[in-house]
């Protein structure tokens, strides 16, 4: 246990394994987003760390990072295409963390500086906005919806399809469909 040295000067057990300092979970938002960051005995147990991305092995510093729950960061662009690579039917406990197989989606009581960061961060695709009970983007339902249903899409960007008994349903991109059935036909 140790004292943060940010002016909330919070009691951590959390500790900065780069600058060598206990961190609150409101300094590693803020301050340490790409830093390693464990707890202080586990600091003790193995001083040496490995400031890069587990999945591409290159150094954090080089793009965009994430931190999970679990504190472990990887970069933003291996996480996500390692999970979008799963099924779009994987369960939330099968998105997991490569390093230690905890759940990369925070429980819903969880209130926390990095959750709620990781929340936000998850909520931009749709893989992470699924798990999170939000509707999906509306780019990626379209395409799925187009390739889900063989339809074709003419010049105007409105999607036609011939259901059964000659009904013709016409999708445009926003959320309604308009039905229109010609009994004369």
């Amino acid at each position: 246990m140790g004292l943060c040295k940010c002016p909330k000067r919070l009691v951590t057990n959390l500790f900065c394994f780069e600058h060598r300092v206990n961190v609150c979970e409101n300094c590693i938002v803020t301050s340490h987003p790409k830093c390693i960051v464990q707890s202080y005995l586990q600091w003790l147990k193995d001083s040496d760390y490995n400031s890069s991305c587990v999945l591409c092995g290159e150094n954090l510093d080089a793009d965009e990072c994430v931190r999970l729950i679990c504190f472990h960061v990887f970069h933003w662009k291996c996480i996500n295409s390692r999970q979008e690579s799963l099924p779009s039917t994987t369960a939330p406990g099968g998105h997991s963390c490569p390093t230690c197989s905890e759940k990369i989606f925070p429980p819903v009581h969880l209130v926390s500086p990095v959750a709620d960061v990781l929340r936000s961060r998850l909520s931009q695709v749709n893989w992470g906005r699924n798990e999170l009970g939000l509707p999906l983007l509306a780019e990626e339902k379209k395409e799925a919806r187009s390739v889900a249903s063989g339809s074709s899409q003419g010049a105007s960007g409105v999607t036609n399809t011939k259901g059964k008994d000659n009904w013709e349903v016409y999708q445009t991109p926003q959320s309604h469909s308009v039905l229109n059935i010609d009994t004369f036909n």
